[in-house]
C-alpha cells in the first residue's frame, strides 16, 4: 500500500489536466468504509471516490457520499484497479488510496500543536500554515495566533505530516508525526545563498533527467534537463542555482517548480533563481538545443541518480561515458552505475543513424541489456509529469 501511495504523489497535481482513461469496462461498484472521530463524530461528512487505472489515471468519474452513523457507501463507482478516497471534516481533508472496495477506515483523533519563532526566540504572529499529507496532498491550513502558537487537528494517529510556511517568499517546512507532536517548535530561521547546501538528490527515480530527442527540421539534439536539488542545510536557501551546459549548447527556456522562470546566460552554463527550504527538495530545469550529436558536460553539483532519456532512439546505438550504462525499461535510457561528484564529467553521443528499435513501444521493454534499480511504474510516471509540468519551451526547439 505504501507503494501506491509513493507514485500517486507523482500525478496527483496532474489529476486535473489528465483525460479520463479509455477502456471497455463500464462496470461499476460501491465503495464502502468507516469514518471515526475521537471526541465528535464524522455523520455528514463529505466522502469523495476517485477510480484510477493501474496507471493511476482516473478510469472514471469522482463520486460524492457522506457519513451516516459512522460509514459511508459510495455506490455507482467505475470499478478501477484502485481507489483514491478523500474525507473532509472541520475544515480538512484526510485520504487514503486503495485497491479494496470495503473496510476503507478513516480514524481522526490526534493532533499538532506548537509554537513559531524566529532565531532569537520571537513569536511569529498570523503566519499561514499549510499541512499536507504523508503522500502529499494538502490537508488544510490555520493561522498562528497573536503568539505565534498553533493547534491543528483532529488528524490520523501516528502519521507523519509536513508543516509549510511562507514569510516574505521564503519557504519553510517541519515534519511531525503525531502522537509526540505536542509543544513543536517551528523555527524560522533566515536564509542562505551558499548553495554549497544543495546536492541533485531525493528524485524519484533521478534526481538529473536529461531528456533527449531530435531536433525538428534539423541534424542536432533538443534536450531538457531536469535537476531535484535537496538542501541538506538547517535554513533555507534562497538565490541563483548555476547549471552546467554542455559544450556548445544553447539554452531556450527554463522551468522552477513546474512553471515557466527566467534564466541568465553566465559562463558555462545559466543561472535559475530558486528557493528551497531547509531539509526539502524542489526541481529545476533547463532546455537547450545542441548543433552536433554529442552531449557532454560537467555535473556542477554531486548527484545521486541520472537519468538520460533517449526519446527516438536505440540506446543499444548510443555511445557514453564509463560512468554511465544503459539501463533496462519501457523507455530507452542511460543510468548512471555510481553517485557522481561535482566536476566530473559526462559524454553521450547519438550517431546521427541511431534509431528506436523496431517493435520497441511504451507498453514493451526495450532490449537494452545492463539492469536498472528504477521501479519501472513509477518511472514512466515522473517523466509524464515533467511534460505536464510546465516545460513549454521543450515544444519550441
Amino acid at each position: 500500500m505504501k507503494r501506491f501511495a509513493l507514485s500517486l504523489v507523482v500525478l496527483l497535481a496532474c489529476l486535473s489536466v489528465l483525460p479520463l482513461a479509455t477502456g471497455a469496462a463500464n462496470d461499476t461498484v460501491s465503495v464502502s468504509g468507516t469514518a471515526t472521530v475521537a471526541n465528535g463524530t464524522a455523520n455528514g461528512d463529505t466522502v469523495t471516490v476517485t477510480p484510477l487505472d493501474k496507471n493511476y489515471r482516473r478510469a472514471g468519474p469522482s463520486v460524492n457520499t457522506t457519513v451516516s452513523d459512522g460509514s459511508f457507501t459510495a455506490d455507482n463507482v467505475t470499478k478501477a484497479p484502485l481507489y483514491y478516497v478523500r474525507l473532509q471534516h472541520g475544515g480538512f481533508s484526510h485520504y487514503v488510496l486503495t485497491n479494496t472496495t470495503s473496510g476503507v477506515a478513516f480514524e481522526l483523533g490526534a493532533s499538532i500543536s506548537g509554537r513559531v519563532v524566529t532565531e532569537n526566540g520571537s513569536a511569529v504572529p498570523n503566519a499561514r500554515l499549510l499541512v499536507t499529507s504523508p503522500t502529499g496532498p494538502p490537508v488544510g491550513q490555520v493561522n498562528t495566533s497573536e503568539n505565534g502558537t498553533f493547534d491543528v487537528g483532529p488528524l490520523k494517529p501516528n502519521t507523519t505530516y509536513t508543516i509549510r510556511m511562507h514569510r516574505a517568499g521564503v519557504p519553510y517546512r517541519k515534519t511531525v508525526t503525531t502522537g509526540n507532536a505536542s509543544d513543536v517548535r517551528f523555527v524560522q530561521r533566515e536564509p542562505t545563498a551558499n548553495d554549497s547546501v544543495l546536492s541533485v538528490s531525493g528524485g524519484n527515480p533521478a534526481s538529473r533527467v536529461m531528456q533527449v530527442a531530435p531536433r525538428n527540421n534539423s541534424s542536432g539534439l533538443r534536450v531538457v534537463e531536469t535537476l531535484t536539488l535537496n538542501n541538506t542545510g538547517d535554513r533555507p536557501f534562497v538565490g541563483p542555482v548555476h547549471v552546467t551546459l554542455p559544450d556548445g549548447a544553447t539554452p531556450t527556456g527554463a522551468m522552477f517548480r513546474d512553471k515557466q522562470t527566467q534564466f541568465t546566460r553566465r559562463g558555462d552554463g545559466v543561472v535559475v533563481n530558486a528557493t528551497v527550504a531547509a531539509n526539502d527538495t524542489t526541481r529545476i530545469g533547463v532546455a537547450y538545443r545542441i548543433d552536433n550529436r554529442t552531449i557532454q558536460k560537467t555535473v556542477e553539483h554531486d548527484t545521486d541518480n541520472v537519468a538520460v532519456v533517449l526519446r527516438g532512439y536505440n540506446a543499444s546505438q548510443v555511445r557514453h561515458s564509463s560512468n554511465l550504462r544503459r539501463g533496462q525499461s519501457p523507455i530507452p535510457m542511460l543510468t548512471n552505475g555510481e553517485p557522481l561528484d561535482a566536476g566530473d564529467r559526462i559524454r553521450v553521443h547519438v550517431p546521427k543513424d541511431a534509431k528506436k528499435s523496431p517493435g520497441t513501444s511504451a507498453n514493451q521493454p526495450a532490449q537494452d541489456g545492463g539492469g536498472s534499480d528504477f521501479p519501472v511504474s513509477v518511472l514512466a510516471l515522473s517523466f509524464l509529469s515533467i511534460v505536464i509540468g510546465g516545460i513549454l519551451a521543450y515544444r519550441a526547439l
